[in-house]
């Protein structure tokens, strides 16, 4: 038996008392005292989710000074970055399970756009990657699959990343897709309460890669999931095949 620090109170009572209690009477004192116990063990199942927003229309774009999503595919490219990561580290886990979440609408309406069939250039990466893709159409398709895509209490959600257009209260799945300036597809904080706490692991590793997260949207998370969310305070920048990084003044947050 591990022996309490000798600062612990209850460790000269037992110094002085331990042939008079009895191991058995001593264990049930121990326990009372506050000793932590182990964690219940976690699924040895898991899935690792990776969502895809959609790019702005140029018609929408064009010729402003900030313009959005040039290239189309800035949330394509970076999600499949990420995706490679997530093969790497799942490697010699059989209990992990990778998907990939796109929101179709919006590259149907780029795709007519630039008169490119850019939906199958999304299943060609998918299938190089050999990773399933689902796309979903509709805000309430994603919680769905969050929900049931898989039976929680046997294959919780163990990492999620987004990648695509945010500011502080919602994900947009769009932007300037329909509307200028405006967003039809989102997730905005409130609701989150759509979505089960336990559909994820209490260790779950969850990050928004898109602008202004960290500045409520990450709070909201974590009080509903008790999952920290890591997003932005500020922009994020999809200018290189990779990764975004931070743009200048912005951070990392919780």
């Amino acid at each position: 038996m591990v022996e309490l620090p000798s600062t612990d109170p209850f460790c000269s009572f037992r110094s002085r008392w331990r042939g008079w209690l009895g191991p058995t009477l001593l264990s049930a004192l121990l326990l009372l005292s506050g000793t932590p116990r182990l964690p219940a063990e976690e699924p040895t199942q898991q899935e690792w989710i990776v969502i895809s927003g959609g790019p702005a229309l140029r018609f929408f774009e064009h010729g402003k000074a900030d313009s959005h999503d040039k290239y189309w595919g800035n949330f394509i490219r970076a999600a499949v970055a990420r995706l490679d990561q997530l093969k790497l580290q799942a490697e010699g886990k059989p209990g992990i399970t990778i998907t990939w979440l796109v929101y179709r609408p919006a590259y149907a309406s780029r795709s007519r756009e630039e008169k490119l069939d850019i939906l199958s250039v999304i299943v060609e990466q998918a299938n190089a990657l050999k990773l399933p893709l689902y796309w979903f159409d509709t805000t309430g398709q994603l919680i769905n699959y969050l929900n049931a895509g898989h039976d929680r209490k046997v294959i919780p959600i163990g990492a999620l990343d987004y990648f695509g257009h945010s500011n502080r209260a919602c994900l947009m799945f769009d932007y300037s897709t329909y509307f200028d300036n405006m967003s039809k597809g989102y997730l905005h904080e409130k609701d989150l309460r759509r979505i089960e706490r336990k559909a994820f692991l209490r260790r779950a590793v969850v990050k928004s890669w898109g602008c202004h997260t960290g500045e409520d949207f990450s709070l909201w998370w974590k009080r509903r999931f008790g999952v920290p969310m890591v997003g932005a305070v500020g922009r994020t920048d999809y200018a290189t095949a990779s990764l975004p990084y931070l743009s200048k003044g912005a951070k990392w947050t919780q």
